[in-house]
């Protein structure tokens, strides 16, 4: 045989070697891109269990238990991979391996990967298998793997070879993994040029496109890792993810989510529940019932499932039967598969159902201890315990409400106000209603009815008429409402007949203080008001005996204000 056969033998048989290497490897590859650990464990166990020479295989393995976090099993396979073959460039990297995850030993495992490259020459997977040594190493006391010596080993690499798929697709890893998207990028597509009806390097770039937030571009290299591969579940995972979770089209996602489902290769039962959600929330509940009966007939744990088929129940008006896929949902489901969302559905089903508000109220009140961002809640516990009456109550949980409102608005003071005001039970209920109102007035100074309830929450800390009938001296500490309702007679008064019945309690209380304090310039103004919107031929005549009495007489008993609403 001449040495110029022998040379074209040795190419073809390496070639073979080579791609038949590929064929083998490139599933376990795969699945570290994808960072599918447990995959990647299958794949080359299965690999070394074939051929227990296999040192790069053990080297991967060791790798994806490494990213798993055991330890122990990495080392194990590393020293296997050292053992297959204990002359070959592959046993240095083994022994670097053993030195820095067993021993932390930089310095010496440094060495052995130098002796690696040295032996290595045009090797390139040895020269991979150098840099990906460093890919989930932990330093003593680091957070991060040391990534920058993968960059330096996989840019060596580079001078023996460019041509190198798996080479450029662990630069573009290194890359990403460091948040260097521009370089990241240009390594994937590197791979994709070599290896163009490959879908991994698309669907990478992708992901590298979806970390930098760039614009269409995701999509473009989904559909483009989709386009060769129709298949292929990873692309069109990741296609319905970043529709559905980063751009919240849900009815593209459903489209995607159903190509996954019906085309994909590797159609996982998280892939079914995601489609079912989709469902929901394009509001077709009948294919999510369906898809949700068959899930649990696959699975019969997923039995939170049945939430979707309450909330579309829900959506749909179907009340009754919502409520009782809900009640029998709490029944099945661990404490830990409830959702938020469940209690919220669930309170919303009781109140279509005119069933028990107390339960109701419960429910949003795990709601919120579930999540804490959802405090706004506390503002529909309030309405709900305001209609039933329960003021006390309402007062409670609006004051949670207002203690996250940064800025409350006059209609949240006037609504504290309302709750302090008909809370019996509440301490200095008035004094602190009207300080509630008076921040109405502050904000909205030309609405009359902040003024005109600052007034009736000052008017009961005055003296009572008893206490003024036993003791009339008390008659002069009568008037705390004086300013509110002068303010509120002068808003309101600009439409007597709409304002008539409260105008009248205010022009009584201001005469009534008028009258004590024998103020002239403000008495008579007053009482004219005051006659010429009655009516009532009873209040007539206190009129009259009221302008007779005026500077003479002690004060007549209080006749409007709070104390005789």
């Amino acid at each position: 045989m001449t040495n110029l056969l022998k040379k074209a033998l040795l190419i073809v048989t390496m070639l073979i070697a080579k791609t038949a290497f590929g064929q083998s490897h490139a599933p376990g590859l795969e699945a570290m891109q994808l960072e599918d650990w447990d995959k990647a464990i299958s794949v080359f166990s299965g690999i070394t269990q074939a051929n227990p020479a296999d040192q790069s295989a053990f080297l991967s393995l060791g790798n994806a238990y490494l990213a798993k976090g055991d330890k122990a099993n990495a080392i194990a396979n590393y020293k296997k991979a050292f053992e297959a073959k204990t002359d070959a460039p592959m046993a240095f990297v083994a022994n670097g391996r053993i030195l820095l995850v067993q021993d932390n030993n930089l310095v010496e495992a440094e060495k052995q990967f130098v002796k690696a490259k040295k032996y290595a020459k045009k090797d390139m997977t040895t020269w991979r298998q150098i840099g990906e040594s460093y890919f989930f190493y932990l330093e003593p006391g680091a957070s991060k793997p040391n990534l920058a010596k993968s960059k330096q080993y996989l840019t060596e690499a580079l001078d023996i070879s460019t041509k190198d798929f798996q080479l450029q697709m662990s630069l573009g890893t290194c890359y990403k993994e460091m948040s260097e998207g521009g370089p990241a990028a240009q390594h994937y597509e590197f791979a994709q040029a070599l290896e163009p009806q490959n879908p991994l390097p698309k669907l990478m770039l992708a992901k590298v496109y979806r970390i930098g937030k760039v614009a269409d571009k995701p999509l473009i290299n989904y559909n483009n890792a989709i386009a060769v591969a129709p298949n292929y579940s990873p692309a069109l995972r990741g296609k319905a993810e970043y529709l559905f979770f980063v751009l919240g089209k849900y009815d593209e996602a459903q489209v995607a989510y159903k190509d996954l489902v019906e085309k994909g290769s590797e159609v996982k039962i998280e892939d079914e529940m995601q489609l079912a959600n989709c469902y929901y929330l394009t509001k077709d509940c009948k294919n999510c019932s369906e898809l949700v009966e068959k899930i649990l007939k696959k699975d019969p744990t997923k039995n939170y499932l049945r939430r979707l088929q309450a909330y579309c129940d829900y959506e749909n008006g179907q009340y009754e039967r919502g409520l009782k896929t809900l009640n029998e949902y709490f029944k099945i489901v661990p404490q830990d598969k409830i959702l938020p969302s469940d209690y919220d559905y669930h309170a919303k089903l009781i109140l279509q159902t005119k069933g028990d508000t107390t339960l109701a109220i419960n429910d949003y009140l795990k709601e919120i201890e579930m999540d804490n961002g959802r405090w706004k809640l506390y503002e529909d516990i309030d309405k709900l315990e305001w209609n039933r009456k329960n003021y006390c109550g309402a007062l409670k949980v609006y004051k949670m409400y207002l203690d996250s409102v940064p800025t409350p608005k006059a209609t949240e003071w006037y609504n504290l106000g309302m709750r302090y005001y008909f809370c019996k039970e509440a301490p200095m209920r008035y004094e602190n209603a009207e300080k509630a109102f008076a921040k109405v007035t502050e904000i909205n100074p030309t609405a009359p009815v902040g003024w005109l309830w600052a007034a009736k929450s000052a008017a009961f800390q005055d003296p009572s008429p008893d206490s003024i009938a036993v003791h009339p001296e008390l008659a002069n500490d009568y008037g705390k409402a004086l300013t509110y309702y002068e303010k509120y007679s002068e808003i309101a008064g600009a439409d007597k007949e709409k304002n008539k019945k409260d105008l009248l309690k205010a022009y009584q209380y201001l005469a009534y203080c008028y009258f004590v304090k024998v103020d002239t310039a403000k008495f008579s103004p007053v009482m004219d008001l005051w006659q010429g919107l009655e009516t009532d031929a009873a209040q007539q005549q206190v009129i009259k005996e009221m302008r007779e009495a005026f500077g003479k007489d002690a004060a007549p008993q209080p006749n409007g204000g709070g104390k005789n609403k």
